[in-house]
C-alpha cells in the first residue's frame, strides 16, 4: 500500500490552507466595498478591516513559508508539480503583500496622523 510522504501532505495543507485565505480576504476586500458604498457603520467597517488586514498577513506568512519548503524540494526532488505549486504559492504571496500594505495603510488613514 503507498503512504502519502508526511512533506506530500505538509505542502498539500499549507498550500489549500494560503488559497483559502488568499480568497476568504478577496471577498473580504468586497464586503468592505460594498459597505463603503452602502454605508455601513464605522464599527462594522472596522471589525471588517481588522479580521481582513489579520487574515491577508497570516496569508502572506505561510505562503512565504509555503515557498521556502516548494524551494527546498524542488531542488530536492526535481519534479515539475513542484514548480506549478511554486507558481501559484508566488502569486498568492505578491496578492496577499499587496492587500496587507493595503489594509494597514486604510487602518492607519482612518484613524488619522
Amino acid at each position: 500500500m503507498l503512504r502519502k510522504s508526511r512533506k506530500q501532505l505538509t505542502i498539500r495543507f499549507l498550500h489549500r490552507t494560503v488559497l483559502f485565505l488568499v480568497s476568504f480576504s478577496t471577498g473580504l476586500v468586497l464586503f468592505f466595498i460594498f459597505g463603503n458604498i452602502q454605508e455601513f457603520l464605522d464599527s462594522t467597517q472596522s471589525l471588517i478591516l481588522a479580521v481582513f488586514s489579520a487574515t491577508t498577513l497570516i496569508a502572506f506568512m505561510l505562503s512565504t513559508v509555503l515557498i521556502v519548503i516548494e524551494l527546498i524540494l524542488l531542488l530536492v526532488k526535481k519534479r515539475k508539480l513542484y514548480i506549478s505549486l511554486l507558481s501559484v504559492s508566488f502569486l498568492c504571496l505578491i496578492y496577499s503583500l499587496i492587500l496587507t500594505i493595503l489594509s494597514h495603510t486604510i487602518i492607519i488613514l482612518s484613524h488619522g496622523f
